[in-house]
């Protein structure tokens, strides 16, 4: 089993290495294979991530049906960490919004145009928010079109703030923004509530969810190290020990998806996010 195993992880390596190279033939494809192809980084990742952990798990535990929900679970890491990032992202811009508004308002005050006043962030703006409005600046000096431009903006930054500014920004420029720095002075100081809002409430749950990562990790490190010991792994090695290995990982992986679902604040939904017509 060992060899087979072996063998099938190489195979997988090779196998994601030629999908990481070159662009896929997806002409004259269905519209389902395309987007398996767009995303054959990921599918890649995600492999090897699965067949790591699978072996890993084999050698470890010698349990074959254990080793293939670790790689299971292993073929999902990478996901869960991509989203986590992106959550981080977009926390760290939410913390930096205020001042960035707050920029906004002193560029229109001092009688800059509205794409003026955004492509100024490109280079004094926070420096989480700078590439997307580098970007945008960049956009409207060479096609001279603030529409396209605002929708890129908003694509890139993918937040429900950013969805609101951009809308407002529209607005003014379509109908004239008399009020337009009064609007983005308060959305500052209300973004800066619900920033110490969210701080506050972080702060109190985050021992109850590193105490419950620590509790749904504690056993299997324990595991691992008993099972150094010779005798250790043969006790599971019957049907029973399997079901209990089995049923102690999936019930583990579950409790935690749990915790970490009902622990998350709920984050505003971007109602804005659509391109205009």
């Amino acid at each position: 089993m060992g060899l087979v195993l072996g063998t099938l992880f190489g195979v997988g390596i090779l196998t994601c290495a030629a999908s990481l190279r070159g662009e896929a033939p997806t002409t004259g494809l269905p519209h389902w294979m395309r987007e398996i192809f767009s995303y054959r980084r990921a599918i890649a990742v995600a492999a090897v991530a699965g067949l790591a952990g699978g072996l890993l798990a084999y050698l470890l535990f010698h349990n074959t049906a254990l080793a293939i929900c670790v790689g299971a679970a292993g073929a999902v890491i990478p996901h869960v960490l991509r989203q986590s990032r992106q959550r981080k992202i977009r926390a760290e811009r939410a913390l930096v919004w205020p001042d960035a508004l707050d920029d906004m308002v002193s560029a229109l005050r001092a009688g800059l145009g509205i794409a003026e006043a955004l492509g100024s962030l490109g280079t004094r703006g926070p420096v989480v928010l700078r590439p997307a409005f580098a970007e945008f600046g960049n956009h409207v000096q060479a096609t001279g079109s603030l529409g396209s431009g605002l929708d890129g903006l908003k694509e890139h930054l993918g937040d429900p703030v950013a969805d609101r500014v951009v809308e407002a920004m529209r607005l003014a420029s379509a109908l004239g923004g008399y009020d337009l720095a009064n609007v983005l002075q308060s959305l500052a100081s209300n973004l800066r509530a619900e920033n110490r809002d969210r701080g506050e409430l972080l702060a109190r749950q985050s021992w109850a969810v590193n105490g419950a990562r620590v509790a749904a990790v504690a056993p299997w490190i324990v595991l691992a190290l008993l099972a150094s010991r010779p005798g250790t792994i043969e006790a599971f090695s019957d049907l029973t020990g399997t079901a209990i290995l089995v049923g102690g990982f999936l019930l583990t992986i579950l409790a935690y998806a749990l915790m970490v679902r009902i622990g998350r604040l709920p984050e505003e939904p971007r109602v804005l996010a659509g391109r205009s017509q």
